[in-house]
C-alpha cells in the first residue's frame, strides 16, 4: 500500500508496508523521509503548473522515473467550450528484460518534461491518454466494468498502437480504481493518479 504527504508543490510518497506498529503516532503512521519507508516524490514544474516529475528516493542524485504533462485548457476556454477530456502524456525510462529501468544518459537526466514537449523520445517511452468517444452528449471510454461513474479524471493510458497499459477511474464518491501492467510500476501509476487529482 502506498501513501502520500503533500508539502507545497511536492508530493512525498511512502510505502506503508515497510511501516511497523512502532511507527505509529496517535493512531497514524508517521510518514517522513527518515522512517525508512520513503520511496519517491512528485514535483510540480516551476514554469508549467500542469507538468509533473516523479523522482526516486535516492539521497544524493535523484533519478527522474516518470514525467506527466497535461494539456491544460484555460478557464475561459473551458467556460466557452465545456469541460473537454484531459489530454495527458506520460514518459518513463525504457525497462530492460529484467524489469529494471535503464538509466538515462547524463545529458538527458531529469529532462523528461522537455523531451515530451519537444517530441524527442531518446531514452524514454511516451504514452498518452486515450481519446474518448463522444456518445449521447458524453465522452466515453470502455473500462470493461472497472469504472462505473463519469469523471473528468477517468483515463486510459495507451501506447502508439492503442494498447491500454494503465487506467484510472471513479467507482464511488471518493473511490477510484487504478490498474496497470508492465512496463509501468505501482509508484509510477500512483503518481499519475495523484497528478490527476491535483488538477
Amino acid at each position: 500500500m502506498i501513501a502520500e504527504k503533500r508539502q507545497g508543490n511536492k508530493f512525498h510518497i511512502f510505502d506503508t508496508t515497510r511501516l511497523d506498529i512502532i511507527d505509529m503516532v496517535d493512531g497514524d503512521f508517521k510518514l517522513n523521509k527518515k522512517a525508512g519507508n520513503y520511496i519517491g516524490k512528485i514535483r510540480k514544474d516551476k514554469n508549467d503548473k500542469a507538468s509533473y516529475s516523479l523522482f526516486d528516493h535516492a539521497k544524493e542524485e535523484k533519478e527522474q522515473i516518470a514525467a506527466f504533462v497535461y494539456d491544460s485548457k484555460s478557464i475561459l476556454s473551458q467556460w466557452k467550450d465545456g469541460q473537454p477530456p484531459r489530454r495527458l502524456q506520460i514518459a518513463i525510462p525504457f525497462v530492460d528484460e529484467n524489469g529494471s529501468m535503464e538509466s538515462l544518459a547524463p545529458y538527458l537526466k531529469n529532462k523528461m518534461i522537455d523531451s515530451i514537449k519537444r517530441k524527442t523520445t531518446t531514452g524514454i517511452k511516451v504514452y498518452t491518454a486515450k481519446e474518448p468517444a463522444f456518445e449521447r452528449g458524453q465522452y466515453r471510454l470502455n473500462f470493461n466494468g472497472r469504472v462505473t461513474m463519469p469523471s473528468v479524471k477517468n483515463m486510459q493510458i495507451v501506447d502508439k498502437d492503442g494498447e491500454v497499459f494503465a487506467q484510472f477511474g471513479k467507482v464511488g464518491e471518493h473511490r477510484f480504481h487504478l490498474d496497470y501492467k508492465h512496463p509501468f510500476n505501482a509508484l509510477q501509476v500512483f503518481a499519475m493518479a495523484l497528478t490527476a487529482m491535483d488538477l
